[in-house]
């Protein structure tokens, strides 16, 4: 019994630590206070806007290889509908994430959390779920 659970343990860990060491990283830049910035106002606004939407990209698409790498492991449902399952769950959890970052921004000195930022991290999201089921 002990060694059926034991490569199941080590395949959710390789599913999910690399969601949650990401996360991690993405909290640990919206600890920082000070934020280096570029001097021209539209040139840092469009490049702390695309970090956004990069660290959130990249945090869908780990979420959405954990989501497939567990639901898919013991599945019987068709195909479609788990791949249905699999990008709502991921975008679920990369919008409560992106949510929680925000808030937590709210309580760092010098940050602020918003809505709009909370968007492009979603749309950073929305394109790779795009690139993944070959819309673009």
């Amino acid at each position: 019994m002990e060694r059926k659970s034991l490569p199941s343990l080590l395949q959710l860990a390789k599913a999910w630590l690399p969601p949650i060491a990401w996360a991690l990283f993405i909290y640990l830049l919206s600890d920082q206070g000070v934020i280096p910035s570029f001097s021209e106002v539209w040139h840092d606004f469009i490049f702390k806007k695309c970090a956004h939407m990069f660290v959130y990209a990249v945090l869908y698409f780990l979420f959405h290889r954990a989501v497939s790498l567990t639901l898919t492991k013991n599945s019987t449902e068709p195909s479609i509908k788990l791949q249905n399952k699999v990008f709502l769950f991921a975008l679920i959890l990369t919008f409560l994430y992106a949510s929680s970052d925000e808030l937590h921004q709210m309580f760092v000195p010098g940050r602020y959390g918003t809505i709009r930022d909370v968007g492009y991290d979603m749309l950073g999201a929305g394109i790779v779920l795009l690139r993944q089921y070959q819309y673009i």
